[in-house]
């Protein structure tokens, strides 16, 4: 009875935390399009409805493919954003090397990047 209740809310936690990813990604690549949010709401209860039938082998190999894209896409994003974190890293040992104790992400030493400076304001 136990493991059958701790299976139960970590497969609930693991679907609520999934959707959150996943509707925050489409309010942040498409906006806030109703229309959307709809499909992918659809998709997913027909998915958690999907593998609620299904025997265990399909939905652990349905998951291992689904993983195994995922990594696909994050190893890219990583390249693309390799020479972006090169770079603030230069900037993070430069400091340590000037014999900074706290070293501090100054946004200004980067005007090309595309920075919320309201999140990283610049160091006066």
């Amino acid at each position: 009875m136990y493991v059958s209740i701790a299976l139960m809310l970590f497969v609930f936690t693991s679907i609520i935390y999934n959707y959150y990813l996943g509707e925050t990604s489409i309010d942040f690549f498409s906006g806030n399009d109703i229309a959307v949010f709809t499909v992918f709401r659809v998709m997913v209860m027909a998915l958690v409805f999907w593998g609620s039938v299904q025997d265990l082998s399909t939905v652990f190999a349905f998951a291992d493919i689904t993983m195994g894209l995922l990594a696909v896409v994050n190893l890219v994003a990583v390249a693309l954003l390799f020479r972006t974190g090169l770079r603030v890293m230069r900037d993070y040992d430069r400091q340590i090397a000037e014999g900074i104790d706290s070293p501090v992400f100054d946004s200004s030493r980067f005007p090309d990047l595309d920075i919320d400076r309201g999140v990283w304001p610049a160091r006066r």
